[in-house]
């Protein structure tokens, strides 16, 4: 009996208050998609050259990513930062004239 009344107090608790809930689940992950003209680009991301060149889409956590695409020949390189918020998808496009 005891263990009912416990278990139909925490479904009432969770029926009644989700917000609880939310504060303790992880956040979604967003997506990162870096793009260049041509594609074909090196990407370093947080300082570290990943090996998928442009154009890329990275599953990643939500936070701020310093990016660094270099083009193929070296004679292009944008170098900035994308903030990434839970479950959305922040994107940029390199080009010989900078983020676009």
């Amino acid at each position: 009996m005891k263990r009912t009344i416990s278990t139909t107090l925490l479904s009432l608790a969770i029926l009644l208050c989700p917000a609880a809930l939310s504060t303790q689940m992880p956040p979604q992950p967003g997506k990162l998609v870096i793009s260049s003209e041509p594609p074909g680009a090196t990407v370093s991301i947080k300082g570290s050259v990943v090996a998928q060149h442009t154009n890329a889409t990275f599953l990643v956590s939500p936070g701020t990513y310093p990016i660094v695409v270099t083009s193929q020949d070296g004679k292009f390189k944008c170098t900035g930062s994308l903030t990434v918020v839970s479950g959305q998808t922040a994107s940029a496009t390199c080009t010989a004239a900078g983020w676009r």
